[in-house]
C-alpha cells in the first residue's frame, strides 16, 4: 500500500498544472526571504517580467523625452510585441531590448545636448516613471536569487536562471544610468524634484 501511495504520489507531481499552462512554470513554494515568509515561483517570474516591461516602457518615454523619435521608431520597429502592444515576448528579447534602449541613451545624456522646452516638460514626468521602473526591477533582483533552483524540473530551470543571470546586471546598469539622466536633466533646468525624491531608494 506505502508503495502504492508513492507512486501516485509521483505521478501527480509530474501532471502539468494551470500554472505551468500559463507561465511555463510549475507551482512550485521556494525558498524563505529574509522576513520568514515563502515566494511561488509562478508569481517571482510573472513580477519579474512585468517590472520588465514596465521598465521598458520607461526606456521609450526616455528616449521620446530625449528628442531621439528616430531611435525610438527604430527600436520599436525591432520587436513584434513593442509593435503590436501583445505579451508574447520572451524574456531574452525584453533584456535585450532594454540593452539596446540604454545604448540609445547614455550617448545623449553623455554628449550634453541642450534640451528644448517641449521636451524639458516631457523629461520631468518620464524621468520619475523611469526611476518608479528601476525601482520596482531593482526588488527583484533579491526574490530571483533567493528561489532555489534544485526544485525545479529540468524543463523549467533554464528560463529561470536566464532572469536570475541576467537581471541584476541589467539592474546595476539602470540604477548607474538613472543618476546620469537626473544629472543631465538638472543641468536642462528640468524638474526633477519628484524623480530625485524617488531614487533616493536607489542610493543615487
Amino acid at each position: 500500500m506505502k508503495l502504492k501511495t508513492l507512486v501516485l504520489v509521483g505521478a501527480s507531481l509530474l501532471v502539468a498544472s494551470p500554472a505551468k499552462a500559463a507561465f511555463g512554470l510549475p507551482d512550485i513554494i521556494i525558498g524563505s526571504d529574509s522576513h520568514g515568509g515563502q515566494s511561488n515561483v509562478r508569481e517571482v517570474v510573472h513580477d519579474c517580467r512585468r517590472a520588465l516591461h514596465r521598465y521598458l516602457d520607461a526606456q521609450y518615454l526616455i528616449i521620446d523625452a530625449l528628442d531621439l523619435k528616430e531611435e525610438l521608431a527604430a527600436r520599436k520597429a525591432t520587436l513584434k510585441f513593442a509593435q503590436k502592444g501583445g505579451a508574447s515576448e520572451s524574456d531574452d528579447e525584453m533584456i535585450a531590448e532594454s540593452d539596446a534602449c540604454s545604448d540609445v541613451i547614455r550617448p545623449r545624456i553623455e554628449s550634453n545636448k541642450r534640451m528644448d522646452a517641449e521636451h524639458k516638460q516631457l523629461a520631468g514626468a518620464a524621468a520619475l516613471k523611469y526611476v518608479q521602473a528601476v525601482i520596482e526591477t531593482k526588488k527583484m533582483v533579491g526574490a530571483l536569487t533567493s528561489i532555489n533552483t534544485s526544485s525545479l524540473g529540468f524543463s523549467d530551470v533554464g528560463p529561470v536562471l536566464y532572469l536570475v543571470r541576467n537581471v541584476p546586471p541589467l539592474v546595476t546598469n539602470a540604477v548607474s544610468t538613472t543618476g546620469k539622466l537626473l544629472h543631465y536633466l538638472s543641468a536642462n533646468n528640468v524638474d526633477v524634484t519628484e524623480a530625485n525624491k524617488a531614487a533616493g531608494d536607489l542610493g543615487v
